[in-house]
């Protein structure tokens, strides 16, 4: 991507000038890789820090495996495993360093690789920049990176090409979402580090790569939100930590953050005591007093209010479950009342023909016996309450086998439903007597 602005054409020319590695920086990177090889039959030890293949005796192997093996030719004391077809012997790291270029702060990223192609042949070490993560002292961030090609299976950078403007890029097109390329948070980074004036005045530590924090963003607010700057001035770095990972820059509390340092209380935990802090304010307590902001044992203190907290809306549940009860048993009776009203007329009415017996139910615990024998919603769905609805059951021989609904507007079948919403094999002449006698229903609904 070209230059499109003055800081993006000002970034380029200064990363021409940008030095090389120095032959420290490139040794403490190859020195990340883990010190192991590989044993083979035959007493052999394959060094995957040198590629050496040394030849030793099956006692003195057998000592190895347990106190680890040192190679004769790069002299490191290397941990044996046995060689598998699995084992993959080109590794990469990525590695960072933090340097200063006039108003910028510049973290460089390289990728440093261990190939040890083939048995007994020398490891090739490799190390080249990828991308660069540029930031004033305004706090302006610049990406510059190689081209690149990748998909969800595998990441080429052309490292032959030279730097252009870039862009971070938190998913791909498509189906496949993909994490950020130039996120340098999670990567290794040299303990010797250098920022502006600016920066390390307004509180960068370089302990802060070591603590997993997001890199740009740390050096990002600390250059522009002085509520950054003054937590961690301090001393408070977990929440400076908390802040970032949650990316809430403007943090709730703040003077009580205050009360902690005038009483030079550190927060441990920052996501428990914002928590604990919600819990004052729930009960309405002094957030202004060091007694209530400070405490001792925080833990301790989270937790009494929690199970107060907890106590308190389970009082609230069943007080709320009381109320609805009150308003379902109203409801009920109100429902039993209507539905006497409205079907007390169809009551005492029998269809019949042979063995099927048809009747309609007449109280609202009918229903619900009728839907737990039959499994379906007469019940639940309160048919009884539905003004236009004739509920109707058929029993052969005396047991349920249908349940037939009737619609008193048109007195059409609505439909007849034997156990769980299925048809018996008496369905159509329990259809064909309930049409025959829909006269019956007819002039009871009109009387």
């Amino acid at each position: 991507m070209k230059a499109r602005t003055k800081l993006e054409r000002r970034v380029l020319e200064l990363g021409d000038r940008l030095p090389a590695l120095s032959k420290a920086k490139r040794e403490w990177a190859f020195n990340l890789f883990p010190a192991y090889g590989f044993y083979l039959k035959k007493g052999e030890v394959w060094c995957q820090c040198c590629g050496y293949l040394d030849r030793v005796l099956i006692p003195e192997l057998a000592v190895s495996l347990e106190v680890g093996h040192t190679c004769p030719r790069c002299g490191k004391t290397i941990t044996l495993k046995h060689l598998t077809e699995k084992d993959c012997k080109h590794e990469a790291r990525y590695v960072s360093f933090i340097q200063r270029t006039e108003e910028w702060n510049v973290i460089r990223t390289f990728m440093a690789e261990r190939n040890t192609p083939c048995k007994g042949e020398p490891t090739g070490y490799e190390i080249n920049e990828v991308y660069r993560n540029w930031v004033n002292d305004d706090g302006r961030e610049v990406v510059t990176a190689r081209p690149y090609t990748r998909s969800p299976f595998h990441l080429t950078w052309k490292t032959g090409k030279p730097m252009q403007i870039a862009r971070h890029n938190h998913s791909c097109n498509g189906a496949y979402v993909m994490e950020d390329m130039f996120d340098p948070s999670d990567n290794w980074y040299y303990p010797r580090m250098y920022v502006t004036g600016k920066l390390r005045r307004n509180g960068w530590q370089n302990r802060f790569p070591a603590m997993n924090l997001p890199i740009v963003a740390a050096i990002r607010q600390l250059l522009t939100n002085p509520v950054a700057e003054t937590i961690v001035k301090q001393g408070q770095i977990n929440v400076f930590r908390h802040m970032l990972r949650r990316g809430d820059y403007q943090l709730p509390f703040r003077h009580a953050l205050n009360i902690c340092h005038r009483n030079g209380y550190i927060i441990e935990d920052a996501s428990m005591w914002f928590d604990y802090m919600e819990l004052l304010s729930y009960f309405n307590l002094d957030t202004h007093n060091a007694y209530y902001v400070c405490p001792k044992n925080l833990k301790k203190a989270h937790d009494k209010l929690l199970e107060r907290k907890r106590r308190i809306e389970a009082e609230q549940r069943r007080e709320r479950e009381r109320i609805k009860r009150m308003k379902r048993e109203e409801q009920m009776k109100k429902d039993i009342h209507a539905f006497i009203a409205r079907m007390q007329k169809y009551f005492g009415m029998v269809f019949k023909d042979d063995d099927i017996v048809i009747y309609p139910l007449e109280s609202v615990t009918q229903f619900y016996q009728e839907g737990k024998s039959m499994h379906h919603c007469v019940y639940e769905n309160r048919y009884y309450s539905k003004p236009e609805c004739l509920i109707l059951s058929a029993q052969v021989n005396g047991k349920r086998t249908e349940t037939v609904e009737v619609n008193l507007k048109t007195f059409k079948i609505i439909q007849s439903r034997a156990v769980c919403n299925g048809t018996s094999e008496y369905h159509d002449r329990i259809i064909n007597i309930v049409n025959r006698n829909m006269d019956q229903i007819r002039r009871r609904a009109a009387g």
